[in-house]
């Protein structure tokens, strides 16, 4: 019997080298829509701040993400492609089919899925795909109830936290629009699971899950990260200490949202400001990818 031959699909949303890559970067991001002057140099501003056009790790972190991901996982075809970057998704399931790969799976490194978010990455993925006949794909659309997952967070806030008194913990990702946001209430409960999974074995007493990121428009999931400082500062807390968990790295929303944004209010509030350690190539959090993969190739 023919065996099809099966190749991995790592997909990431992609981050600027240079000052050259931010306005194709933030056309993509806006949909074709190419950015104001005051739009890139806010954003040039911030990615100022993190050093992020002299720090090789924070350029290639998704890529050594995927070759440390390749460690953990049989030896198979694979390609990485980018949502807002080069290469593009297209062209990695070109590499693919080029390769002989007749069923792609498809893995993205955001672990909770939305359909705005996740969705966008498995819309590309279907369309490239549909120009090369017979091969399938099966898209992993999350992945956080892996073990590994909510192994590495626990370690992660255990250690933040390190048995400080009087302090609130904040988890937080990505904020999504209310309005048409197919699927925003499984991607909430998800987030809330996750959270108190990870509360209770690090027995905090004060938590809360608050979301970030959200566009200047709009109505979007709440409350923010801004509210939940406030919500902290009001119980007595001295401590906050932010879990960007709804993300996989250091990158300019944990680098800068957080760790500038956040940490100034906090401490404008008279509490000192605490963050968990991003995952970046950790291999126990990766592993929880890997094992939502293998899954799937003996599917």
């Amino acid at each position: 019997m023919k065996v099809e031959k099966k190749g991995l699909l790592f997909l990431s949303y992609g981050s600027p080298s240079s000052k050259e890559d931010l306005v194709p970067y933030m056309t993509s991001i806006r949909h074709g829509r190419v950015p104001t002057e005051g739009e890139i140099a806010n954003l040039t501003r911030r990615y100022d701040v993190i050093d992020q056009w002299s720090n090789l790790e924070l350029q290639k972190m998704a890529e050594n993400q995927y070759k440390t991901l390749m460690t953990l996982l049989p030896t198979m075809p694979s390609a990485i492609g980018y949502l807002h970057m080069k290469p593009s998704i297209a062209e990695a399931v070109d590499s693919l089919v080029h390769q002989g790969v007749e069923h792609i799976i498809a893995i993205v490194t955001a672990p909770f899925f939305t359909s705005l978010g996740t969705g966008a990455y498995e819309k590309q993925v279907q369309a490239a795909i549909g120009k090369h006949g017979a091969v399938t794909f099966d898209f992993i659309r999350s992945w956080w109830d892996q073990p590994a997952f909510t192994e590495y967070w626990k370690k992660a806030v255990a250690d933040c936290v390190n048995a400080t008194k009087d302090i609130f913990v904040i988890f937080s990702a990505h904020s999504i629009p209310l309005i048409d946001n197919h699927g925003g209430d499984s991607y909430a409960f998800a987030l809330h699971e996750s959270a108190k999974e990870i509360a209770e074995h690090c027995k905090l007493s004060k938590r809360t899950v608050a979301w970030q990121s959200a566009a200047p428009h709009g109505q979007w999931l709440g409350p923010t990260v801004e509210e939940a400082i406030d919500q902290a500062l009001h119980t007595g807390a001295t401590h906050i200490a932010f879990v960007p968990f709804g993300f996989v790295s250091n990158h300019v929303e944990v680098l800068y949202d957080n760790d500038v944004e956040c940490k100034e209010l906090v401490e404008n509030g008279g509490a000192m400001y605490l963050r968990a350690q991003m995952p970046n190539c950790n291999e126990t959090f990766l592993q929880a990818m890997a094992s939502a993969i293998v899954e799937r190739i003996h599917s």
